[in-house]
């Protein structure tokens, strides 16, 4: 009730038509986290440089982290990186210079959440200037020319669960025909 009142007064609860996000403050472990239902969206740490640690589940021995760390050796320094979900923005700091990114977010609250808010620092610190495409991503991919991204990430998940419309095989085409020819699809598939 009453904790309810003040998240949602303090800025750090938010409702959307996707759900309710809530941002937490852990001073005992120097961490501020997203939620989305019951599912961890985001870990930023809060110290003093924590801006462009990569957390929770892309940390460098991630089969994502270590794709988009190596994406500029095995691509080249103009490698093209797409992400499916743009939770608080943490795959971003994987960026190195040259490199061409865009997000696919259809939530309009996570781009004010993860980019707006100051709350997160990944985007702001990592990704200045990254296109975000708002909208159903299968649908904005289908836009992009083939061959467009050496890398795609889908990382989208609804609550706890990962939407069933991204993993169609009708999806999957969508996907492989936004990849290059040696291009690698990393696919988010832990849930509940």
């Amino acid at each position: 009730g009453v904790d309810t009142l003040q998240l949602s007064q303090s800025g750090d609860r938010t409702r959307s038509y996707f759900g309710v996000y809530t941002i937490r403050e852990h001073q005992d472990t120097g961490q501020r986290t997203l939620s989305h239902g019951t599912t961890l969206h985001g870990t930023q740490l809060t110290r003093p440089g924590g801006d462009r640690i990569v957390t929770s589940y892309y940390g460098p021995t991630s089969g994502v982290g270590l794709a988009f760390s190596r994406a500029s050796a095995l691509y080249g320094a103009d490698a093209s990186l797409g992400v499916v979900g743009l939770g608080t923005g943490t795959l971003s700091c994987y960026r190195q210079p040259g490199q061409r990114w865009r997000f696919f977010e259809i939530d309009p609250a996570m781009v004010t959440i993860a980019r707006d808010s100051g709350r997160f620092r990944f985007m702001p610190t990592c990704a200045q200037g990254v296109p975000i495409e708002l909208g159903d991503a299968r649908i904005r991919l289908q836009s992009v020319p083939a061959g467009s991204f050496d890398l795609l990430a889908i990382d989208a998940f609804s609550s706890d669960a990962i939407p069933l419309h991204l993993l169609t095989d009708e999806a999957f085409g969508v996907y492989l025909d936004a990849l290059a020819p040696k291009g690698v699809l990393a696919v988010h598939i832990s849930n509940r």
